[in-house]
């Protein structure tokens, strides 16, 4: 992904490639020595330095907040590097709360993040079981971010009166399942990505209806395939 920088009167190119942020039309160790015999700091190390800076101001609560309020949008990278950016951040967030014992700021922040992307599609999803099991839509979403290494889960119960769901996700969902638009597909809700070598495998969740007229989910495995028109479909490996 690249995304032109005003710089110097030119239009210069920013990448973002293979995990880094590269600067194509500059020649980092040259500028380096400029700026330490006096010269000034043109406009594509000063990206380059925000996007650093923003990580680094991250692994502190206090600190990010007072530094983002201070230079407000002027830490966000150009165009859709912004997004990047932002999916960076994420990993940052999460870093620092595994050094954490208790929910601190950044377990907060993700936990907004993470019901900014999964409550509409997680909604969704249970509208189409709801309708498919002929339950009135008086419906109860709550989701809870998990820390690494956790499974993502979904639990809860769709009867005839009230639909109900809380869903377990993590960072790792929100970097590999929603930015590609598969969070739910054929009305499945996805959990995990699965690559192999035959092809992308998911672990997604379907309802089954259990004694008394209650459905619970039910997490399998799928193999997901996309159409010639772009539209993703998931194929259940135990049907």
């Amino acid at each position: 992904m690249t995304e032109l920088v005003e710089c110097n009167g030119e239009q210069h190119r920013v990448t973002w490639r293979t995990g880094k942020v590269v600067l194509e039309d500059h020649d980092l160790a040259a500028e380096r020595m400029l700026q330490a015999l006096g010269g000034g700091t043109c406009e594509c190390l000063r990206v380059l330095k925000r996007w650093r800076d923003l990580h680094s101001w991250a692994t502190s609560g206090e600190l990010y907040l007072q530094m983002r309020s201070r230079v407000a949008a002027q830490v966000l990278a150009p165009g859709e590097l912004a997004s990047i950016q932002e999916l960076g951040l994420l990993l940052t967030w999460e870093r620092a709360w595994r050094q954490q014992a208790y929910l601190g700021t950044q377990a907060r922040w993700l936990h907004e993040q993470l019901q900014a992307r999964a409550v509409e599609p997680l909604r969704a999803h249970l509208a189409h079981w709801a309708e498919r099991l002929g339950a009135h839509q008086s419906s109860s979403v709550d989701v809870e971010v998990l820390r690494p290494g956790q499974e993502p889960r979904l639990a809860g119960e769709i009867d005839r009166y009230r639909v109900r769901a809380t869903a377990g996700l993590g960072v790792r969902w929100m970097l590999g399942v929603h930015p590609r638009g598969l969070a739910v597909v054929d009305g499945a809700f996805v959990l995990d990505l699965l690559p192999s070598a035959t092809g992308l495998r998911a672990r997604a969740v379907r309802w089954e209806e259990g004694a008394g007229g209650t459905a619970r989910p039910v997490a399998a495995l799928g193999r997901l395939g996309r159409a010639p028109d772009g539209t993703w479909h998931l194929r259940w490996e135990d049907s």
